[in-house]
Parts: C-alpha cells; structure tokens; sequence
C-alpha cells in the first residue's frame, strides 16, 4: 500500500526551478549517477549522436511542413493523408518531396505523426541512455487493489532521489483544511488557518499546528470513487488522470440504484419448495434474514420489534444506546490521541463485551450461525454476529449508495414530512411503536453497532495479529471469511461511524418537564383520525395495549432527540465556507458572513447553537415550488439532474437562524467522502442568503447551473460549465465554477436570469470494449515512453509544437443560447430544461468580415489536465543547420554556431500515431472517427483495434480560442487532455492520451506564472561537451 500512497498529497512542496534542476549543488550529486544533470566531458560522439539524430530528424519533419502553402477549407482529405504519409517516409529516407507537397495547407492539413525512419547509423540504446533521454517523463499504471479494483497510478521511476521531479502533479492542491473531509486516500493535511487560493498559500492571522492523530489499526481498505484528490485539475474545468480514469467504476455505477423489494408470495413460486418450506418455518427466527432475502428498511421499522429481532437487533433502552456510544466515541479518541497504544480489549475483557452486546443491543446468535460453537464467547463470534447483522440486505441505511452520503444528515435533523428525500412517513404507519424520532433512532442503533464492529476489529489486528496472542489467534481462514461477510454496505458503514464518532460530542439528555412523553397509543388514534376525519375514543382492546405498553414497546417510543450531537469543528467548517464563497465570486459574502457570525459566534460553541443542533427542523415547500420531489429523484442516475429541496422555512421563534439539515450537515463536518462535499457547499450559501433563495427558489439542480444577479454558477458536473471555464474571469473551487456568461433564450434572445438550469446531454464517444481501467497493464503497455518496438535511436523523434502564426485567425466568443424541447422557449419556464445548448463564436482573418460558428453541446466528455513533466536533465549541442527565421522548430535561436541546449521535451517512439489540426478547420470535421461509432457499417475488426490516432488541436492564442476547442469537444463527443504549453511537452501528452483512451489533445497556452520550455537555455557553469 505504501507504494501508492506515498505520492498521494494534498500540497505540494517546494516549486520546482525553471529549469527542473536543483539548485542546491549536493542535491544533484545525490542524485541517481544513471541520471545526471549535466553530461560528462568524457562522453564521446556515441552518446552526442543519439540527441543529434532526433533533432536531425525532427527537422526535417520541420522542413516538411513549413514548405507548404496555405489552402482554403476542406483540405483534410483521406487520399491527402495517404500522402502525406508517403511524403514523410520519402522525407526520412532522404528523397526529395513531391510536387504536391507544396500544395498542402499548412493550416488544415493533418501532419502524420508516424516515424519510419532508417538510417545506417541506429543503434540501440543503452539503459543509461534510456534514463538520461527519459528523465522527467511520467509512467502511467494501473495498481491492482481488493475487490478487484485497480488504482491509477503515475510514477518517474528514473528520478526516485528528485524531489523536484517527485513532486509534479496533475491536481490542484485542497484549498482548506475542511475539504479533506471528500477523500478517504492518504494526503498531506492543511496546515490550520491556511488557505490556497491560485496554487498560493495565503497565511491566515496565526496558527498553531497541534499534533495530529494516529492512524488506526484498522485498515478498512475502500476508498471513494472516483478519486476526490484528483477532482480539482490545474485547468480550469478540468480533472486529473486518477479521477477520470475512475469515473466509469464510480461508486454511482457500481452499486445499485436503488433497494430492491423484499421477497414476496409471487416470487415463491419459483423457489423449491423444500427452500420455501425452510424459510417460512424459520420467517421468525433469530437472524432470519441476515445475508437472505432483501427487505424494505420503512417497512420494517413500521413492523418494530418483532421484525427487528429476525436481524436480531433488540429494541434497545435508548439511554443505554447513547452512553455506550458515547463511551466506544471516547475510547477511539484515547487510541487515535492517546500516548499509548490501546484496544477496547484493555478496558473490557471478551466476556464482558459479549454479554454487553448480547443482552443489551442484539439477539445471541445461533451455534450454527457462529465460526466456532465452542468459542460463542470469542471475538470472533460478536464480529460476525455483527457483521451478519449489518449486512441485512437494505434494512439500514446504505452508504454505499452516494445519494445516502448526501441526505444523511436529513435523517438526523429534519422533522417529517419531508419534502424530497427517500425518508419514511410516520403518519402512514399507525402501530404502537410507531414514532416521529424512530427514523434518527435506527440511525443511531447502526451508528452504535458499526462503532462495536470496528473497535473490534481493531483490537483484532492489533493483539491478534501484531502482537501475535495466544489468547486471540487469527488464522488465514479467519480472514477468509469475514471477506465473505463483508460488503460494500458494511465497509462504508465502518467509513461514516468514524465521521460520526470525530464529528459530535454525544450525551443523552431525559425529557423536559415541559415537554411530556410520547404517548403511542394517543400518536396511532390521532394518525388514523386525521385520515379518517372523525374522533376515535380509546376502545378495550386499544386499553390493554396502553397498560402492555409499559414495558418493551416503551423503549422505542422515547424520542431519539434525547440524544444530544454536539459539533466540535463547528469554526474550521466555518471557514471553510467562507473560502469557498470567496473563490467561486458569490456577490452576498458579506452579508453571508456577518449572518453566519452572529449566528454562530466566534467558534465557541454557545448554548444557542448547541440546541439548535438538537431540536428537529420542519420545512414546508411553498405553493409555487410545486409538490414535493418524489424518492425517485433521489435515487436518480441522470448525468444532468440532481434536484434537493433547500430549506425555506424559518422558524421565527429560533434564536438561531441555521438554514436547514444541509447547513447543520457542513457546519457540523458531518460530511463524507465523495462529490458530496461540492453539494453541501453551495446548499448552504443558498440556504443562508434569503435574497438569492427567494429569487432562485427552493428546488436546486446540483448537477445543472443557475443564473443569479448577471452572473452563473455551474456545476462541474455540467458540460457546460466545463467548456465555458477556459473563458477569462471565471473562477472555480471544488466542483463549481463561476461565469459572466448568462444564457440567452434561443427565441427571445433575453438573458435566462434568475434561474436554475438542467441541460440534456448524451454519453460521450468511447472506444468499445471494457473501460481503460479494467484493462489492467494494457495501459501501462500502450503508453510506456520506451514505445512498442526497437528501442534504437532511429525510432525515436523529438515532436515539438508549431510555431504561432504571425497573422492568426480571431476567436471570439459571442453567446451561449438555450432552447426547449422542439425548439420552444425557456421564458417564464419552473425548472427550464435546455434541450440544447449552443455556442456561438465569431472568426475573423485580417480584413474580411467576421464569419459565425455554432457548436451544439451535445455530449457529456470530460477535460483533463495533462500531467506535468520536466524536460531531461542534460544538455546538447550541435551546429544549427537552419537560417535564422527558417521557422523551424529546432531548439537553437542563436547566432552563435555552438551552444548548449537543454532538451524542449521528451522523445516519443515511432509506435505513437498523432496529427495536427489547426483550430479553423475544426468545424470541417464534423463526424466521429469509425472506431467510436459500434454500430456503424465502416466498424470492423480491425478499426477496434487499430493504433489510437491522437488528433492535435492548437489551441493557443487566447482564452476565447481554447473554449472554440473544447465546445467542438463536446459537440463531437470526444474527451480533451488539456496538453499546456510549459507544463507538458507533447511526447507525454501524447503518451498520456493513448493511457486514458482520449482522442485529443487541445494544446493551450502556459499559464502567467509559468512560461513555456526555452527553446534555447544554458545554465551557467556548464562546460562545453
């Protein structure tokens, strides 16, 4: 595990030196001998030829393209490219070009990145050439975890001893201590009160690092996917390689939409009847439906206690519950803060912890249900009894599931009925046992026995493994078949305890004298009066279960606000929101702050805010938000819909004004790994700023955008957003980017203000076959900078970017429009939905007028930043064989016959397949290449498996140009690594395209603080080769 976790950061050290080589003189001698920084005298014209040779060939390819002349639109032919490669091969081998040669437009034409070259003088390289030529240059691999998962990884295997090199990412940094909260992958933490802002760290008044806690023994071994680390690319819109790769085994793929039913009479007809006669003759037993059939969790609170005990969870003294809570939360502080390593077992022995869990919470299990009969009292056997029990299928709360990392807080504080939310009704169940609170109960029971599960198996690993017991001996065996019993479900119930027990300080607390119990019998006779509309009297029968009441069924009809969550970060979280409300441009920060501030104090927890943490909120749609939104829309898969009722009623009476369940989720940190954090964050702000919540309204589409006072706010889920945040003065912060760009109506031509969008996409193009990250070391195959053939200095080539243009052709972009379906308008529309969005530039070339461009968005693909890589760590020399301005994009621009140079970029094998287009010629290709298209009738065999062509879109000249190319983008349906001149050099790009299984690389300019690689730079000191 440390192989992969040692290069995962949230913050980056020092910044690198301009040009990649440490500054420090005993820093480079540490360094590997087999990768030096600067060549040796000794070296002889062997070593010289191999940088020679690729300059040599590289500028001939040069010579190629720039002795052509410009032709209109529509060059890009399939016999041109046939000739274009004929013309590179005759050019390698020393022919003279063609005639036509000099017919190709150097604008339009699709330059053959294939190498045939041969020559008298290859030879093979040796490995000290190999690592010197490829020092610097990114590996793409996959690391195959558990559960079949494989983990993305990017390693520079020849600079292990470069800091420098080591610490080159393709991510921005976690702008705030509070956003670790979205990954459960190992990071460095944010210092306290420090905030990036601009890859900068800004010094927030002082601070003081206290010391962090011990991890836990405990490994539970998942993560979120896709990873939450890699969200945030160095582009704007972008993600990085780890979380794109992820994204089609992303959690919301691979667990299941939503509970299924449990099993009923129809379906016993298809069961043997031997198999039925067993399972209705054990219906009420003990455990009767661990690990069987799955059952509906609001129905099975609605059937209380007799249906619990076939899980076999008592009806637990919630007094009881809380204090053990409370006691299993105290102990896992001791052991993460403590000075000595403990277990629960140091404070309970085995039998003890038996009989508190088998007398207080869960049913003893049966001797067959156990590993060992003659060991019930053993570890062992509570850990699969509580495992068992936890593994019921959909009786509890499933974490698993991302929509249950966003509404858990729901559960926890917000009163019924609900207006959105997959919640149960207490007035559609009338049993005595049947109450408001009984929802946050159930949640509390799984906290209690998710906590009892773990503290266990970390005891388990320590004692039994680590310290080798005799007392506690953990054979293979053992191991074997808790993996069996385990789940995703269990797993991630392991990961939200843990939030749960760092989250809040629990305490219970008796009722008021001002507010008396709950009477269960009075709650079911008022439930069926208001369906029934008349008075019911309290019949004979309704009398003796009155008077039975007073003994089990009252435990579960105490009300569960009698446990007390008390948020311990509550100023951090704070913070938190008030950055990202700063970095994502929100026009009511102030007011925001100053309502939050007062609200909350300080960061000391006042009473007032410690009760309203503790007393349920109700929130009650008003009539022009329409009906609630249905459990549908929460077990949604759509990529353009994620709709959540914000909170809307304010209780006047309150002496703090919170919001609702979503502000209380934030600023308590009870959020948990996954996109989810983007969501509670911009629920919050909306919760908390009445002007934009009454101009927007209650129902928000977090996978959509929305207009607000000129501006738009988008989420990174939404292709729009990521096209339109190339475009300047857009601002971006953990999932929502903010634009001046407001949509216009497609008929009206008015700004769609003040107001949410949904816009319809379909799936982008993809290569048929499995995804790129179920490929195992074909990634790492098809990418390896070492290439797929001779490893001889005649196969390999120097690709260097064109040069600009003198004169280039204006982008300029000019609307984004809206329309319904069939074309109708967006005005005056509830919840409008863009059927399709489109984009307008304008081109413009020297003096002709102005021509428009229209690019639909019509596919959901996704930007990746390219990863960064540092040029090798050597020097070259040669004498320049090209006249000054020749245009040639040999690295020599001086007069002076012999220089040292350091190389512009890494060398790329013959293997990798790449063209050009320019940025003009884009709207001309307009269809799909055939081996996107699985049904089409040009598809084949061999197109699915012919060599990845890399198109190369040059995208640099401004910001208008780059969102040109990306809207193409998503017009076509292909995915775009963002390749940034000065960042990556084009041999990587290429390299890391093939890996992801991306079509295009867009070429962009580098970014104001960083300059692209020289193509003439000494460094002093250096003597002559």
């Amino acid at each position: 595990m440390s192989f992969f976790f040692g290069r995962r950061h949230s913050v980056s050290g020092a910044p690198a030196e301009d040009d990649g080589v440490p500054g420090n003189p005993n820093l480079r001698l540490r360094r590997r001998a087999s990768v030096p920084n600067a060549p040796s005298q000794t070296r002889g014209t062997h070593d010289r030829n191999v940088f020679q040779d690729l300059f040599r060939r590289h500028r001939d390819d040069s010579e190629l393209e720039m002795s052509t002349v410009e032709r209109g639109h529509g060059s890009t032919h399939a016999n041109q490219s046939k000739q274009s490669t004929a013309t590179a091969a005759k050019t390698h081998t020393g022919s003279q070009s063609p005639p036509h040669a000099h017919e190709r437009s150097a604008k339009g034409h699709n330059q053959e990145g294939v190498h045939n070259a041969t020559s008298s003088s290859e030879y093979a390289l040796s490995k000290k050439e190999i690592e010197t030529l490829f020092s610097g240059a990114p590996f793409f691999l996959l690391e195959r975890g558990k559960y079949d998962h494989h983990y993305p990884q990017v390693i520079f295997p020849f600079d292990d001893h470069d800091p420098t090199i080591q610490n080159l990412w393709d991510r921005k940094p976690l702008p705030h201590p509070s956003y670790t909260l979205c990954t459960l992958h190992a990071h460095l933490p944010v210092p306290d009160r420090w905030v990036i802002s601009k890859d900068e760290p800004i010094h927030l008044n002082s601070w003081k690092k206290t010391g962090g806690a011990k991890r836990a023994t405990f490994d539970i071994g998942i993560f979120e996917v896709p990873n939450m680390l890699s969200m945030n690319g160095k582009d704007p819109g972008a993600v990085g390689f780890r979380h794109f790769l992820e994204l089609p085994v992303a959690d919301a793929v691979r667990y299941p939409e939503e509970p299924k039913g449990k099993l009923n009479y129809i379906q016993l007809s298809s069961i043997p009847a031997s198999e039925v006669y067993e399972l209705m003759e054990h219906y009420h037993d003990v455990y009767a439906l661990s690990g069987g059939a799955p059952y509906d969790r609001k129905q099975l609170l609605c059937d209380g206690p007799s249906a619990w005990k076939k899980i076999g969870v008592r009806d637990i003294n919630l007094q009881c519950l809380v204090e053990r809570l409370r006691t299993l939360t105290n102990l896992r502080r001791e052991l993460l803060h403590g000075k000595k390593a403990t277990t629960i077992l140091d404070t309970e022995s085995t039998r003890d912890l038996y009989s508190g869990l088998f007398t207080k919470f869960l049913y003893p299990p049966s001797k067959p249900l156990l590993a060992d009969s003659s060991l019930a009292h053993s570890l062992k056997s509570q850990i699969k009894a509580l495992t068992m029990t936890l593994a019921a299928r959909n009786a509890w709360v499933d974490f698993s599931l991302p929509e249950w990392r966003l509404y858990a807080g729901q559960l926890l504080w917000e009163a019924g009925p609900h207006p959105d939310g997959d919640l149960l009704d207490p007035s559609t169940c009338s049993k005595p046992w049947m109450h408001p609170t009984l929802e946050r109960r159930w949640l509390l029971i799984q906290m209690l026995l998710a906590a009892e599960l773990l503290l266990r198996l970390d005891a388990t690993v320590r004692v039994g493994i680590l310290d080798n017991s005799k007392e506690l001996q953990i054979t293979v065996q053992d191991i074997d078949d808790f993996e069996k019993l385990r789940s995703g479900k269990v797993d991630w119930d392991l990961v939200v305890v843990r939030r749960f027990m760092d989250t809040f300080d629990i305490s219970y607390r008796a009722d008021e004298p001002d507010h008396p119990g709950f009477d269960p019998v009075e709650h079911m006779g008022h439930s069926r009066g208001e369906k029934n509309h008349e008075k019911n009297s309290r019949s004979f029968f309704e009398n003796l279960l009155h008077r039975s009441l007073s003994g089990s069924a009252v435990e579960s009809t105490e009300s569960a606000w009698n446990c007390s969550l008390v948020p311990t970060y509550l100023d951090q979280q704070l913070q938190g929101l008030l950055v990202f409300s700063q970095e994502i441009g929100w026009p009511g920060l102030d007011g925001l702050r100053a309502g939050l501030e007062s609200a909350i104090g300080s960061g000391q927890m006042s009473e007032a805010v410690a009760n309203a943490y503790n007393k349920p909120v109700h929130n009650m749609l008003p009539a022009e938000a329409g009906a609630p939104l249905s459990k549908e829309e929460m077990h949604t898969r759509s990529p353009s819909r994620r709709w959540i009722a914000l909170h809307c009623s304010q209780d006047q009476k309150a002496s703090v004004q919170l919001g609702g369940w979503i502000t209380r989720s934030w600023l308590s940190g009870f959020v948990f790994p996954g996109e989810q954090i983007s969501h509670l964050l911009m629920g919050t702000i909306l919760e908390n700023d009445s002007d934009a919540l009454a101009k927007l309204g209650p129902i928000a589409n977090l996978y959509g955008g929305f207009a607000y006072n000129g501006m738009t706010w988008w989420s990174k889920e939404c292709v729009v957003g990521r096209v339109l945040a190339s475009l300047e003065d857009t601002k971006e912060c953990l999932g929502w980017i903010r634009s001046t760009v407001v949509p216009k109506d497609a008929w009206t031509v008015q700004p769609l203000d003040n107001s949410w969008f949904e816009v319809s996409v379909q799936p982008p193009l993809s290569m048929p076959g499995k995804p790129r990250i179920r490929q195992g070391n074909k990634l790492a195959y098809e990418s390896t900078p070492l290439g797929r053939g001779e490893r001889v200095s005649g196969a390999f080539s120097l690709p260097l970017d064109s040069p600009l243009e003198k004169e280039p052709k204006k982008v300029v972009f000019e609307t984004l429009t809206f329309s319904g379906k069939d074309g109708q308008s967006l005005e005056n529309t509830p919840h409008p939905i863009a059927d399709r969005a489109l984009m307008t530039f304008s081109i413009a070339s020297g003096t002709d007028s102005p021509w428009k461009v229209s690019f639909q968005l019509r596919y959901n693909v996704r930007f990746i930043t390219s990863h960064e890589c540092r040029p090798p760590g050597n020097f070259i020399s040669y004498h320049c064989a090209c006249p000054t301005g020749s245009g040639t994009s040999t690295p020599s621009s001086s007069s002076s016959p012999r220089h040292h140079h350091r190389l512009p970029g890494h060398p790329l094998h013959s293997g990798y397949k790449y063209k050009h287009i320019s940025l003009d010629s884009l709207p001309e290709h307009c269809v799909p290449d055939d081996a996107f298209i699985e049904d089409s009738h040009h598809s084949n065999h061999s197109n699915h498996h012919k060599k990845h062509e890399v198109l190369i879109v040059d995208a640099r000249g401004g910001h208008d140009r780059e969102t040109f190319a990306r809207a193409w983008c998503a017009s076509l349906g292909y995915h775009a690594l963002i390749g940034r001149v000065g960042r990556t050099c084009l041999a990587c790009c290429i390299r890391e395209a093939r890996a992801i299984s991306v079509k295009v690389v867009l070429r962009v300019d580098g970014g104001a603080n960083r300059s692209p690689y020289p193509s003439s730079q000494t460094l002093p000191g250096l003597k002559e080769i």
